[in-house]
């Protein structure tokens, strides 16, 4: 804590002696005052925060000085005035209230900043200095401020400035107990002077504070009592002396805001105003206040003002408004929003302000009120008709029970309203009223239901006349939500909904929102089954006669627009309404609506028969749970139409007939062309169709053949009715009329004849030549309607009977096939290039043959005229650009269908080969056709419009394949077949390949179940297995993997066609064999995208195919597949390729025969191929041949040219295979290299000195070949065995080839099989592959190669961590790379293993090498093994061959080796001591290293020894040189090399360390030597803390935890082993502005003697390069400052030296030197 005890008054005690201390605060606050014109708003915020922290410490002295400041400098600009005034602010804001004495000052100032300005307002200064003043008034010294603002008023005869009153408001609101006792005085002075006053900013500031002040005396009441009773009757004289003054005088300002505040003003005065003279002036106050509304004032004030006299006077006297009642709810009906805006809060605050006065008036006035509402109502004027609904809804909604008897006319009114407005803003309003009434129960009336159904509905054109297209939608949804919340929640409606809502069902006008009646309806019915009738009162029947009968409703219900009548409600029948509901339910695509008629149905079930309760329970619950599935849905839907109708028919015979009557009548209510209406109509389409349908169904439950004719003949009408034109596609039409031909074909179940006959009527229609006169002969003139029309029945006929072929018996329909419908059938097929009349002719033929297979066995005769209709169907063309792609499907059915009808009549035969390859031609030509990128959007369409038609047409293609091979399962047929596929299983597209393929699976799987054995024309063997598997194994390897799991199947199945020829017995296929076995396996896996487990299944593909084929299929197949390597597929060359390898690795021993020619073929396949894995597997395939041939060794490798060759390279990874023959080219290798130098040798005379060296030829040609062989797993035995003779090697030349260019390229050998053409000058042709090589990432990838095989990842990764090792043009990146790879080495052989002996050893033969590249790995390895704790014989080879590199003439090598002597510390007890002296003088040696350029800097590698070895040896052998190591290293604290900062402060803290203080050290031992520098560099160290190198941070850190604890400062020491943990240890970061702070609090306090040490170590640091060392030195040097037990004459010059810095460049040293100024003055 400070030691300088403040005085109340916050000066410095007397005990203190700072005679100079006045001096010293006074010009650093100028200089931070000066800092507030500073151009970074974070150094002003520093130095407001400085200015805060003075004032809280020295609050009066401060203040002195801040208000001399302030009177020196009159001329300060606004803005810093402006931030001098908050920092006052801020302190006099805080909870500690200062001094009464300094808040005198701090008045006095802010009075004077605020009344500085006379006759402005000024509020960047104004609004500080009266926030001042509010925050010094708020506690106790609120006398003093009320009686200093009163003071400053000036005398009686002057007007008190206008902030004055302004501060004097606020200050009401923020102490009202303590200000109510002086508003009486303070408007006694104020009101003489308020006529004078005509400035409209000071009528502002007065108005504001009387009405602050009203409120205050308002509020103080209502906390006490009888205090407000006093205070309110002692100001109620002045309170009525201004309220006249505001209200007579200032109210007439032109200024709105002026008006604004003295109207609100007026609002909380007038309540204290003396009650006689409130009920005296209400009379006369409410029209001049009405009159203000014509003024430009602000119409919330003027209305709330006018609430509150409203409001007192209405307490006080009921009847006091009656004589200006009239006009006012006159002015108030003008006053209401008619579209208030709910985005502006202000102009709904008015309309609600107008509407509580309505409310307020309803009490006493409320028939005054409706009689307004009434007149107004009935106005031709928009706006005053919403008005009055506006009122008349809030009026039902806060205080219904006052206008409850006047509110039949009202509603009266409003039938009126609801028939004639047409604006969509009125309705919306006319809505809300409504709804406010059927709230209150007060709906009797079924015009408002029709208003609500009526307006659900969508305009069909909207107009925008009457609204805009979101009004009318915003309309249409609340009126559908108005109705569902009547229906579901106002129980009084409920009755008068169910009849009105069953009307509008039944309805065309109202079939749009017939979901939603569904669903009110729904509800409506489940709250009760059942319908009440209401009779209307007689004289209501004899001005409008009821209506008599069930269906007249519908009429008279539609009239909804006239005048509507009266009368017994009538309701639709049951069953109408079912039949509405079952047309409606036909729509699936609206499955909302859809939902909401079951549900109503569930609930209405009672009307028609109560006992339907569990049948539609189940029924309907079936339907909603596949009402998302379009044709689960429908076939539902008949099942629930036909157990309906069976169920109701066994209870009512005649039910059936009513239906089918009830909805054939009901046809007019879907019209083929709507009506024109005002109202939206959706396309009803659908609705129709299943109505149809719905009639289909019920009649095959009707007897009566009149209906029955009757409903056929609708059902054909209404087919024949629907529109066909230009404009309209055939193909749109055939969808309408589908409908149609479903119900004849219900219909059908039944009544097939009476069909029949109707269809051939219309069939001999539609063939009939109409015009046989003279004029048909003119070709000009065409008919078109009777084309049309001809054409229409003639669709009708060929779709209805082909619905009748599906839905009828087969037995019956069949009867009735004759050939006059096969005639019409063909001659519509053969005259018609319409699809749409094709595809129904096709269907209706597949329908048609569908019947006669089924009933083959009943009826044996065949159909006739079979091979005409074939003939014609696949004459057919299907080509560009496969418009008739769509009739492809249903071709190949039909011509499966035809196979399978068969027949004893050869003239009627059809030829299945024929009809295959037109098949094959026409699908296969439109697969060729699929892409799978598109250059457009048109493109996209059509690729998916043939892959959709393909999908459908390939299992038609498979099924007539399979018929044409069960009928003749020949071999013949399988050749012909498989003929006809070949050519389309090798083309290009992937597409048309995966087809062919499964048809020949799908061929071969027909054919071994339907193949003959044995018998004169079964062959014996299959010649054709080696060229089949030969063409089908590419296949097997196809980039696609549908195509290879389908031909591995098809590669099975040839094998087992094979083999039961072969054994002339399917039984001799056991299913359980092995090579089955691995064909599943192989089906299984082969779909992998992965090459690698392909390539594995190609073998097992090719082991299966050596096992299964005879020996003289053998060169067949592979001549076959290598003819295959010119496959268009590319993954398909290769696969041939890799067959062919596994097949010759184990067929080749029978193949010599044929050797020659399978290598002429090899090579030249080599040549010729173009795909470079295809290659690599012939190369394969020629050394599994030459493994045969082992005196075939490739003796020449070596000689070729460099780089190698793909295909030299495949080779030597292949002969990486045998073992025995790499181990002796290892050995080979190895002595090659041994001795010979890797780089050319160079002619210091010839070339310049910086061109960069060559590689030798030869060595470089065997690490190429290593780089090759290297990799492979195979040699890892033999790698193993000579392990530190190839790591030596490895390791050396990865050194030596640093910064080497590849050789010069020699002229390459002449090749006979491709002669030079061209040659350049020089002879021969520049080898420029050669030229881009880099040795040295050769020579770094073989390195990783050779680890990677001896799996010492460890090892091989440090390689991969530097990427630039192979660009390096020195050894920087090599040099890093040792370290991780001796601790590897470590790790992988352990030190005492002889495998660590043999490696060192072997290395040894490097140190001495004539080559600086060798030298350095080989030292530089053993520099990284020492501080790994090597022992014995090893110890003693390291360090001898280190102590002898000391004298190296190459810097890096002797650096090297310092580096290593630096961990001499860390060997064993035997070791270390040995040579501990040796090193610790090469290291002290090193320190004083001057090395120019060097890859090393040996400075900083010794003083990193020493560190090192500070840490390992004890303290005694080291002791005499501390406090000299001390001394020398502290010049490098301040170095611009940041490794050489942080190695100076670790080597000081670990000298640190290796000292112990047991506190009995004399004065002049060495401890207390060094207890000097620690105390030198303890600050130091803190201030080097701050820097933003996180290693300088992390060093500074663990250097004080070990000084502090040697400083013999308990506290200190505990904050310095908690706060300044490690990185890793610390759990957040540390807050080195915080924690600066506390932590030289403690050790000022702990360490008093030492400050002003302290504070000269620091000065120095205020001039450093580093701005954080600057700004934390300022910091520190105010802290200590406050701590110093007396001041001397450095004082002032210190704070001088701080206050310059307010000046320095950096913004952050500015902040930190404002904050020092803060500690250095302030209370730390």
């Amino acid at each position: 804590m400070d030691q300088r005890q403040r005085s109340p008054g916050g000066a410095p005690s007397a005990a203190t002696p700072n005679a100079d201390k006045p001096t010293v605060l006074e010009g650093v606050m100028s200089n931070i005052f000066d800092g507030l014109t500073d151009k970074d708003e974070q150094v002003r915020q520093a130095m407001q925060q400085a200015i805060v922290k003075i004032l809280e410490t020295h609050p009066l002295r401060a203040t002195l000085i801040l208000t001399d400041y302030r009177a020196k400098n009159a001329k300060l600009s606004e803005q810093t005035v402006s931030m001098i005034l908050d920092c006052i602010h801020r302190v006099v804001a805080a909870d500690t209230p200062l001094p009464t004495a300094a808040n005198e000052k701090l008045i006095a100032l802010a009075l004077e900043e605020l009344t500085r300005s006379v006759d402005q307002h000024v509020p960047l200064i104004q609004n500080p200095s009266l926030h001042i003043l509010v925050c010094i008034g708020r506690g106790d010294d609120c006398n003093l401020v009320v009686e200093a603002l009163q003071a400053h008023s000036g005398p009686s005869s002057t007007v008190p400035h206008f902030m004055l009153m302004q501060c004097l408001g606020q200050l009401a609101m923020a102490n009202t107990a303590g200000l109510v006792p002086h508003i009486k005085t303070i408007l006694a002075r104020c009101l003489p002077h308020l006529g004078g006053i005509k400035q409209d900013h000071v009528k502002l500031a007065y108005a504001y504070a009387i009405g602050r002040f009203s409120e205050a005396l308002m509020e103080h009441g209502t906390n006490t009592p009888t205090g407000e009773a006093k205070a309110a009757a002692n100001c109620a004289t002045e309170i009525s002396v201004a309220y006249d003054v505001l209200f007579n005088q200032w109210l007439h300002s032109r200024e709105p805001k002026v008006c604004m505040e003295i109207l609100q003003a007026l609002s909380s005065m007038y309540p204290l105003l003396p009650s006689d003279r409130i009920l005296d002036q209400a009379p006369r106050l409410v029209p001049q206040i009405l009159t203000l509304y014509r003024r430009s004032v602000d119409r919330n004030a003027v209305t709330q003002f006018l609430c509150s006299v409203l409001k007192t006077n209405l307490l006080m006297h009921a009847h006091v408004l009656d004589g200006v009642v009239d006009g006012l709810i006159t002015h108030l009906f003008d006053l209401v929003c008619v579209y208030p805006d709910y985005e502006k809060p202000q102009t709904v605050k008015g309309h609600y302000e107008v509407l509580r006065c309505f409310h307020l008036l309803a009490g006493n006035y409320a028939a005054k009120i409706m009689d307004t509402l009434l007149i107004h109502l009935r106005n031709n004027s928009e706006r005053e008709r919403i008005k009055s609904l506006l009122i008349l809804t809030h009026l039902l909604n806060s205080c219904a029970v006052h206008i409850e008897s006047r509110l039949q006319a009202l509603i009266e009114c409003l039938k009126q309203l609801i028939l004639a407005e047409r604006s969509v803003k009125m309705k919306l309003t006319l809505l809300k009223t409504i709804v406010a009434l059927a709230q209150k129960s007060l709906i009797r009336d079924k015009e408002f239901v029709w208003f609500v159904v009526r307006h659900s509905c969508k305009y069909s054109k909207i107009s925008q006349e009457h609204g805009t297209l979101e009004e009318h939608a915003t309309l249409v949804l609340s009126c559908e939500n108005t109705l569902f919340m009547l229906a579901s929640t106002v129980g009084t409606l409920d009755e008068l909904l169910k009849r009105e809502l069953l009307n509008y069902f039944l309805l065309l006008d109202y079939t749009d929102i017939c979901g939603n009646l569904a669903k009110c309806l729904a509800s409506l019915f489940a709250k009760s089954p059942h319908i009440e009738y209401d009779i209307a009162d007689d004289e209501d029947q004899q001005s409008s006669p009821a209506v008599a009968g069930g269906e007249a409703a519908a009429p008279a219900a539609e009239d909804r627009g006239g005048v509507v009548k009266r009368g017994k409600v009538i309701v639709p029948s049951a069953e109408s309404i079912y039949a509405r509901c079952l047309a409606l339910l036909g729509n699936q695509q609206c499955i909302k609506r859809a939902s909401n008629i079951l549900s109503f149905l569930k609930y209405y079930h009672p009307q028609l028969n109560p006992a339907l309760e569990e049948l539609w329970n189940r029924r309907i619950s079936d339907m909603l749970l596949h009402i998302n599935k379009p044709q689960a849905y429908l076939q539902q839907l008949q099942d629930f139409l036909l157990e309906t109708n069976e169920f109701l028919g066994a209870r009512d015979e005649q039910f059936p007939q009513r239906l089918a009557i009830k909805l054939g009548d009901q046809m007019y209510l879907y019209p083929m062309q709507l009506p024109h209406s005002e109202w939206q109509l959706p396309d009803l389409s659908a609705e129709r169709g299943m109505l149809l349908q719905s009639v289909a169904l019920t009649l095959c439950q009707v007897t009566d053949v009149a209906c029955i004719h009757t409903k056929i003949d609708l059902i054909v009408t209404t087919a024949r009715q629907e529109r066909l034109d230009k404009h309209i596609k055939h193909a749109e039409y055939e969808r309408r009329i589908e409908p149609c031909a479903r119900a004849l074909g219900y219909i059908a179940r039944q009544h097939l004849a009476h069909v029949i006959k109707k269809l051939s009527e219309l069939a001999q229609m539609g063939g009939r030549k109409h015009s046989t006169g003279f004029f048909s002969n003119l070709h000009f003139i065409k008919d078109t309607h009777k084309e049309l029309e001809n054409y229409k029945s003639n669709l009708l006929v060929v779709k209805a009977f082909g619905r009748i072929m599906d839905e009828a018996d087969p037995l019956q329909s069949l009867q009735h096939l004759d050939d006059t419908m096969l005639n019409f059938l063909m001659i519509q097929l053969a005259g018609h290039k319409d699809q749409t009349i094709m595809s129904a002719i096709l269907q209706t033929l597949l329908s048609i043959c569908n019947q006669l297979i089924v009933t083959k066995e009943q009826l044996p005769a065949p159909l006739k005229h079979r091979k005409q209709i074939m003939e014609t169907v696949f004459s057919i063309p299907i080509e560009s650009p496969f418009h008739d792609l769509p009739l492809l499907p249903t071709i190949l059915k039909l011509g499966t269908d035809f196979i399978r009808i068969g027949g004893s009549d050869s003239s009627e035969c059809v030829d299945g080969s024929i009809i295959f390859e037109i098949a094959c031609k026409n699908f296969f030509g439109c697969a060729r056709q699929l892409k799978m990128k598109f250059d457009s959007q048109e493109e996209d369409e059509h690729n998916s419009f043939l892959a959709k038609h393909l999908n459908e047409s390939l299992p038609q293609l498979n099924a007539l394949v399979r018929a044409i091979v069960e009928l003749d399962p020949s071999p013949s047929t399988l050749d012909l077949i498989i003929g006809i596929l070949e050519c389309w299983m090798r083309d290009k597209n992937s597409e048309v390949r995966i087809c062919a393929s499964h048809v020949l699976n799908n061929t071969l799987e027909v054919y071994i179940k339907s193949m003959k054995i044995g018998g004169c024309e079964a062959p014996s063997k299959f010649n054709q297995t080696g060229q089949m598997l030969g063409k089908i194994v590419p296949r097997c390897i196809d980039s696609n993997g549908t195509v290879r799991q389908v031909s591995v199947d098809i590669l099975q199945k040839t094998l087992e066609i094979a083999c039961i020829y072969e054994t002339l017995t399917i039984a001799s296929i056991d299913s359980s064999a092995e090579w089955l076995k691995e064909i599943e396996s192989i089906k299984e896996h082969i779909i992998t995208d992965e090459p690698k487990q392909i390539y594995n299944l190609a073998g097992d593909i090719a082991k299966i195919i050596a096992q299964r084929i005879s020996s003289f299929q053998y060169l067949q197949f592979c001549k076959t597949l290598l003819q295959s390597l010119r496959d268009p597929e590319q993954s398909s060359t290769i696969g041939a390729s890799v067959v062919l390898k596994f097949f010759i690795q184990q067929k080749g021993s029978e193949l010599f025969h044929a050797v020659p020619d399978l290598v002429k073929d090899s090579l030249v396949a080599l040549q010729l191929c173009d795909v470079p894995r295809a290659k690599s597997g012939v190369l394969k395939a020629l050394v599994a041949l030459t493994k045969h041939h082992p005196k075939l060794v490739c003796a020449e490798m070596l000689q070729q040219p460099l780089p190698y060759d793909e295909h030299l390279v495949e080779y030597w990874h292949l002969v990486c295979n045998d073992t025995e023959l790499t181990g002796l080219m290892l050995d080979n290798f190895l002595q090659l290299l041994s001795g010979a130098c890797l780089h050319e040798p160079q002619d210091a005379s010839s070339m310049p000195h910086d061109r960069q060296r060559l590689a030798s030829v030869q060595p470089f040609a065997i690490f190429c070949a290593l780089h090759e062989m290297l990799p492979c797993k195979d040699i890892h035995d033999q790698l193993k065995a000579r392990f530190a003779e190839m790591f030596s090697m490895l390791l050396t030349s990865l050194s030596s080839y640093t910064n080497l260019a590849a050789p010069m390229p020699a002229a390459p050998p002449a090749s006979p099989s491709q002669p030079n053409k061209s040659s350049s000058k020089f002879g021969f042709v520049p080898n420029k592959e050669l030229i881009k090589l880099n040795p040295c990432q050769i020579a770094l990838e073989t390195f990783q190669a050779f680890l990677n095989n001896l799996e010492m990842e460890q090892i091989a990764t440090v390689l991969t961590v530097n990427t630039q090792l192979a660009a390096s043009t020195d050894w920087h990146s090599y040099i890093e790379l040792l370290t991780p790879m001796a601790i590897g080495l470590a790790n992988q052989l352990q030190l005492t293993s002889p495998g660590m002996r043999q490696l060192v050893n072997a290395l040894s033969k490097y140190v001495a090498s004539p080559h600086d590249g060798q030298r350095v790995a080989a030292v530089g390895l053993y520099s990284r093994l020492v501080p790994l704790k090597p022992c014995g014989e090893l110890a003693s080879c390291l360090m001898l061959h280190l102590g002898a590199a000391l004298s190296d003439p190459n810097a890096v090598v002797r650096g090297l080796s310092l580096q290593g002597m630096g961990y001499v510390g860390q060997l064993g007890e035997h070791e270390s001591p040995r040579y501990s002296e040796m090193a610790i003088q090469a290291l002290l040696k090193g320190v004083d290293d001057t090395v120019g350029e060097c890859l090393i800097n040996v400075p900083l590698e010794s003083m990193r020894g020493l560190s090192r070895i500070l840490q390992a040896l004890p303290s005694d052998r080291v002791e005499p040189f501390h406090v000299s190591l001390a001394i020398r290293i502290r010049p490098f604290f301040g170095s611009y090399s940041m490794e050489m900062r942080e190695a100076a402060i670790i080597l000081f803290g670990d000298l640190c360390e290796s000292k112990h203080d047991d506190g009995s050290s004399s004065p002049t031992s060495s401890m207390e030597a060094l207890r000097e520098q620690l105390f030198a560099n303890l600050f130091p160290l803190l201030l080097h803390l701050s820097e933003s190198e996180p290693a300088i941070a992390s060093a500074c850190k663990g250097t004080l935890r070990r000084v502090c604890r040697l400083l013999r400062a308990v506290r200190v020491n505990e904050i310095a082993q908690q706060q300044l943990v490690s990185d890793a240890d610390q759990q957040r970061p540390l807050n080195y502005s915080n924690f600066i702070v506390d932590f030289v609090k403690v050790i000022a306090l702990e360490l008093t003697e030492h400050i002003q040490d302290f504070i000269d170590s620091c000065m120095p640091k205020l001039r450093s390069q580093w701005p954080e060392v600057r700004g934390s030195a300022a910091i520190v040097i105010g802290i200590l400052h406050n701590f110093l037990s007396e001041r001397n004459a450095q004082t002032e010059s210190v704070a001088g030296k701080i206050a310059v810095l307010l000046k320095d460049e950096h913004v952050t040293v500015r902040v930190r030197a404002a904050q020092a100024l803060g500690y250095f003055f302030g209370d730390i």
